[in-house]
């Protein structure tokens, strides 16, 4: 149940629903606080557009994509000893496949963990389980996924972590080495990479699918116009702030 309340709130405090809230909450009040409504109406219009513009997007992404790409030449590179990879959702029942299989931004985490594996020969490990409900958990979908559509193997399978926090602890209690090069999307890299140190992991980053590319950018009309992808990258990100405060509280 704790679970299902947390991505419930998640759902609620994230755009879009968020700035529908906010303009409910203006639409009730618009006549005993007609000042305070007017202000919620023009907050709720105006971030709702900024997020839904790839500009707005790419400058809320820019906080997160600190890390640069991983680099095989890098003085850290003998001493990783696993790629880790862990799961961000699923793709339920897909009429295309007939069962669950990963979704698209786990699948990206895949292609880039089997490239590297082919280069480097580290070992596997896949994190993650099935935190609202019975379902083949994504540590499982995603070994099966590397298996049937990379042909690579897979050492490690983590099943049972609801969140990045659990993923991190229930890895550390398989995975027999220290050093481990962690595969995730750049926006989803400093909070998954604190997780990963704070049990015991020397952690090498591996980020992926950078969304603000700095020095390959140039202005455009376009960047202004609202767009759904963009607001989609928005609410990764602010997931991904407001991830970074709660694990600082809670964990």
């Amino acid at each position: 149940m704790d679970v299902l309340l947390t991505y419930l709130a998640k759902g609620l405090v994230l755009p879009p629903a968020a700035n529908l809230l906010l303009l409910f909450g203006a639409w009730c009040l618009r006549r005993s606080w007609r000042r305070l409504a007017r202000a919620l109406a023009a907050f709720a219009i105006v971030t709702l557009y900024a997020g839904s513009t790839p500009l707005g997007a790419a400058l809320l992404a820019e906080g997160l994509e600190a890390t640069p790409p991983f680099d095989l030449a890098s003085e850290a590179t003998p001493r990783i000893a696993a790629i880790v990879v862990p799961g961000t959702g699923r793709y339920t029942s897909p009429p295309e496949y007939g069962a669950d299989t990963v979704s698209n931004r786990t699948l990206e985490r895949l292609r880039y963990a089997a490239r590297v594996h082919r280069t480097t020969g580290w070992p596997i490990a896949t994190v993650g389980g099935s935190p609202l409900d019975d379902a083949s958990p994504e540590g499982v979908l995603m070994a099966e996924s590397l298996q049937d559509d990379f042909n690579v193997p897979v050492r490690w399978i983590e099943h049972q972590s609801r969140n990045t926090a659990e993923n991190a602890r229930n890895a550390r209690a398989i995975i027999d080495v220290d050093t481990i090069l962690l595969v995730t999307q750049a926006m989803d890299m400093p909070r998954a990479r604190r997780a990963f140190e704070a049990v015991g992991f020397e952690v090498i980053p591996a980020p992926i699918g950078f969304v603000n590319r700095q020095g390959d950018y140039a202005f455009s009309p376009f960047d202004f116009v609202p767009d759904a992808n963009a607001l989609a990258v928005t609410r990764v990100a602010l997931h991904e702030y407001l991830g970074l405060l709660w694990y600082a509280l809670r964990y």
